[in-house]
């Protein structure tokens, strides 16, 4: 898997030659700056390796802490004179110094300069706390500030394997290392490569690690560039990511717009299934209920033959007399009796009474073995003719004034 480089001038590429063997191995990173932006220790962590972080500006400290949770953010500068010491902060930069002139330097090209008072350590202090374990490398970008942090390194006896400093004055190409080389030289390293803006030493304990140094970065390093570093050859890269995350939220947008809509289709969707099923509901009561009506028109025609049948009956016919019998004799006495009670204690009425109990007497023994009120009523129907519910009401009346004896 190829390298990733997150550095601004391949000092990642370069050192990882060197050490790439080293499994888990450990670094010292003086003004670390960004976790992620020009980090020549990203590319090591992602692979495993861990290490200290010397950065006395409060955001990219922070910054640090936040993304690399596991490892030590020393938040002070490097200096052994002093305990604490102003710091010129520029805010979004990589040119935040200790220097007075270097500062004011930036401020007469535009930059904003915020002055800070940070605490102080030496680097011997930083070696000390590691001495029982190899560093690999260690590297010293402080704008200006590196003979200051070289001066601290004694008393300690750690030596790294590999130093890295930046050795060009500020945002140029003047050389300034000649203020600093000889201590570190004097420290048991020895120059073995310069890219352009650093110098790297290796130190004379480790003198194998001076045949990786010598060509520049290349196609057999297999590294790719990250696209977060500022350098130039970086930017295009940059712009296809800033172009991939703009697309990407676009096509987002889309997914979110395709999901509310597919959620309101299914919930039509949904709609549509229970309108569905009440319909089924309805249509299976209207086919229950013309079930119930085939039935009852089929007993409305079986009571209809049997009306049909009463009517071709030789007992209808010879019943006939008595029918109409009934009917007169209703008549007459619904007209009687009407007369009879506008006065109900009078003597015509008494005379009345005594007149039509033998007719009436008879009129009852008749009704009782023919029955014909009664078998009229049994067959009955709502929609039969109208003459013959005229003759079912004249037969259960006259049946009623002969069973009350009136």
């Amino acid at each position: 898997m190829p390298l990733i480089s997150y550095a601004q001038n391949f000092e990642d590429v370069i050192l990882w030659r060197a050490l790439k063997r080293i499994e888990r191995g450990f670094y010292i990173d003086i003004g670390a700056q960004d976790p992620v932006v020009d980090s020549v220790s990203l590319a090591f962590y992602e692979r495993g390796w861990r290490g200290v972080h010397v950065e006395p500006t409060t955001l990219y400290a922070e910054n640090l802490r936040r993304m690399r949770p596991d490892e030590e953010v020393i938040q002070a500068a490097v200096d052994n004179r002093v305990k604490s010491r102003v710091f010129y902060e520029i805010p979004g930069t990589g040119l935040s110094t200790g220097s007075r002139v270097n500062a004011e330097r930036h401020k007469t090209q535009g930059h904003q300069i915020q002055k800070v008072r940070v605490p102080c350590l030496p680097l011997s202090a930083i070696l000390d706390r590691h001495r029982d374990r190899d560093i690999h490398w260690l590297k010293i970008d402080v704008e200006g500030m590196e003979r200051q942090v070289i001066q601290s390194w004694r008393p300690s006896r750690v030596r790294p394997w590999i130093v890295v400093v930046e050795s060009t004055e500020p945002l140029s190409l003047r050389p300034g290392f000649a203020r600093w080389e000889p201590l570190l030289i004097g420290l048991g390293y020895e120059f073995a490569y310069f890219d352009g803006l650093n110098r790297f030493y290796v130190s004379h304990r480790h003198p194998e690690l001076r045949e990786s140094f010598g060509a520049g970065p290349n196609v057999f390093d297999d590294f790719v560039l990250s696209g977060f570093a500022s350098a130039p050859q970086h930017q295009q890269l940059a712009e296809r990511a800033k172009e991939t995350v703009n697309a990407l939220a676009s096509r987002d947008q889309q997914t979110a717009t395709l999901n509310s809509e597919i959620a309101h289709l299914r919930a039509e969707v949904s709609h549509a299934e229970g309108c569905e099923a009440e319909l089924q509901q309805q249509l299976a009561a209207h086919q229950s209920n013309a079930q119930a009506a085939m039935a009852r028109e089929h007993e409305l025609g079986a009571l209809k033959e049997q009306l049909a049948t009463v009517y071709r009956s030789t007992s209808w016919r010879i019943t006939a007399l008595p029918r109409f019998v009934s009917g007169v004799v209703r008549w007459l006495v619904k007209g009687i009796w009407a007369w009879i009670t506008l006065k109900p204690g009078s003597r015509p009425r008494r005379v009345a009474k005594r007149i039509l109990a033998p007719p009436l007497q008879l009129l009852t023994r008749l009704s009782k073995i023919l029955d014909i009120s009664h078998q009229a009523n049994s067959v009955a129907m709502p929609d039969e003719p109208e003459g013959v519910r005229r003759l079912y009401q004249r037969l259960a009346q006259a049946r009623m004034y002969v069973a009350d004896g009136r």
